[in-house]
């Protein structure tokens, strides 16, 4: 009479699903962070207080530099035709207010010697945090899902 008991599996297939997961993973919470970002800047722009709108038209989403999610910055995103058109109105030269634009959002957010600080840009990423959060863990499963191995 035999003492042991041995179970051969081929896990070939399981390791190739788990082997892809991970690729399946940063597409899904890119999507996601891409939908995050599109409401961080979405809900800041409307929380700035609006003199000319330009601070608000400052805030945009990019694709971060390693291409795997999204970041929200703020300025920076004059165009030369912008410029010259405030030129053509008697507006302040166009390099000093490039420069002016570029800080005020931090101004804003962060206040200064001058001004108490008047939050717009944190506020906004802090709402959207637990709607990320399931986001990401919803991505995350359905990545799993997809390969099948959430069931």
């Amino acid at each position: 009479m035999a003492d042991r008991f041995v179970i051969e599996v081929d896990t070939r297939e399981l390791l190739a699903a788990l082997d892809a997961i991970p690729a399946a993973i940063l597409l899904n919470l890119k999507a996601a962070a891409k939908i995050t970002a599109d409401n961080i800047a979405r809900e800041a722009k409307s929380r700035i207080a609006r003199r000319t709108g330009e601070t608000a038209e400052g805030i945009h989403v990019e694709e971060s530099y390693g291409g795997n999610g999204y970041v929200v910055l703020m300025g920076d995103v004059v165009s030369g035709q912008e410029t010259a058109s405030r030129q053509a109105r008697g507006l302040k030269s166009a390099k000093s207010k490039l420069h002016q634009m570029k800080h005020v959002g931090i101004w804003l957010e962060f206040g200064t010697k001058h001004m108490t600080k008047r939050e717009f840009f944190f506020p906004s990423a802090r709402l959207e945090e637990a709607a990320h959060d399931r986001r990401a863990r919803e991505a995350v499963q359905d990545a799993i899902n997809s390969k099948g191995l959430g069931e």
